[in-house]
């Protein structure tokens, strides 16, 4: 491999969070990685001035034993991984303390594991792995809380199979994925009845997208469904699928709430680990 991967898990210390990790040590089988596991501290931005020391407003004493106890956690966690990362605590608001971190380590990939959300709290709010989705233009791995983690053998793509709007270094992550595994990509089309005598069309795009890309290892496959959330789902229960991908406009504000998005959707409700990438 060309690259070591620089990978971001962000940790709380829940059961959830070391899903992530479960998944890490898949990778950490096939290749070496440089790990980040990051523990955020919220803190209002108003009120932080960049240390805790330096930050008048805050309750120094409460902050001082937040951060001991992260670090106590860290080293315990350090004794029972048998795996190396670079630790490191940060603070402000979740989603972009964690973006910015990861912009500026250079990261390559982010892990993490999600509780989800449902009903009107998905639509308005959404889980915290939603947010981080939807803000950085780094590939993110979401692991729901009930989510199977096999080896990975078959790759799920979706995608509206139009080449030129996929981010180089996104793609170029995907590939190093599936090399490492040696897994077979599947790259799936979501149709309705009404497409149907557009097939020969739409295989069309599919192969031309994978040629453009230099994708390979690769099969096309199609599924009628009246949406795609749900036909992607029908498709992992049906196949053997091991990681799910799909390209997401990381919609925000007003669009997000009445439009949503099919990929902010799957975050929370895949039975696969799912590996979302925003589109240019």
């Amino acid at each position: 491999m060309e690259k070591t991967l620089n990978i971001m898990v962000p940790v709380d210390f829940t059961p959830v969070s070391f899903k992530a990790l479960q998944f890490l040590n898949l990778l950490l089988e096939k290749t070496p990685l440089n790990l980040h596991l990051v523990h955020v501290i919220q803190v209002n931005a108003a009120e932080w001035a960049g240390t805790t020391d330096s930050s008048e407003s805050i309750d120094r004493d409460k902050m001082y034993a937040q951060e001991q106890k992260v670090k106590q956690q860290f080293d315990e966690l350090r004794k029972q991984a048998d795996m190396d990362f670079t630790s490191a605590v940060i603070y402000g608001g979740l989603t972009t303390s964690l973006t910015r971190y990861a912009e500026q380590q250079q990261i390559d990939l982010i892990i993490m594991g999600t509780e989800g959300a449902d009903g009107w709290f998905e639509r308005l709010s959404g889980s915290e792995a939603q947010h981080v989705v939807r803000h950085t233009h780094i590939p993110v791995i979401t692991i729901q809380k009930d989510a199977s983690i096999t080896p990975i053998q078959n790759i799920l793509w979706v995608a509206d199979f139009s080449a030129e709007k996929q981010p180089e270094q996104s793609v170029n992550t995907i590939k190093t994925l599936q090399q490492l595994f040696g897994a077979q990509l599947h790259l799936l089309q979501i149709i309705d009845k009404g497409d149907a005598p557009k097939l020969d069309s739409i295989k069309a795009s599919m192969q031309r997208f994978a040629e453009e890309l230099g994708l390979q290892n690769y099969e096309l496959h199609f599924k009628s469904d009246d949406k795609v959330p749900a036909g992607v789902r029908n498709f992992n229960q049906e196949s053997e699928i091991d990681l799910v991908l799909i390209g997401t406009h990381g919609r925000k504000g007003f669009s997000h709430i009445f439009y949503g998005s099919i990929a902010e959707t799957l975050v929370n409700h895949c039975i696969r680990p799912f590996l979302t990438y925003h589109l240019n």
